[in-house]
């Protein structure tokens, strides 16, 4: 059982961060599409601090000893699922640019061509 004001504490971590992420959405610093993931995140931390518990019977059904090894493992997986989609992102940003540039090259030959 997490004490009580451990979890005032972790609420307000949780609400700023919150705050951080509505923000970046408002200045357009970052897509809507983006935001979904990291508010699913904090909602599922305010789960796991309501009721911790869960945790204790997701690490025993997975085999893990220790609630905190079940946290740095949680978070390795969500590090490597977010690099991948940062991956995937970059590539598909890559091949708009070379096909912008493809796209500028006609254009600009086709100038040429005309003078």
């Amino acid at each position: 059982m997490l004490p009580l004001n451990l979890k005032i504490f972790t609420f307000i971590i949780i609400l700023l961060f919150f705050a951080m992420v509505l923000n970046a959405v408002h200045k357009d610093k970052m897509p809507i599409k983006s935001s979904i993931l990291w508010f699913l995140i904090g909602i599922l931390m305010i789960v796991f601090v309501l009721f911790p518990e869960m945790l204790m019977k997701i690490s025993k059904l997975a085999g893990i000893e220790t609630i905190s090894n079940l946290l740095f493992f949680g978070g390795v997986i969500s590090l490597l699922i977010l690099s991948f989609d940062l991956y995937r992102i970059n590539n598909l940003e890559k091949r708009k640019n070379i096909a912008l540039a493809q796209e500028i090259g006609i254009i600009k030959n086709e100038l040429y061509k005309k003078k």
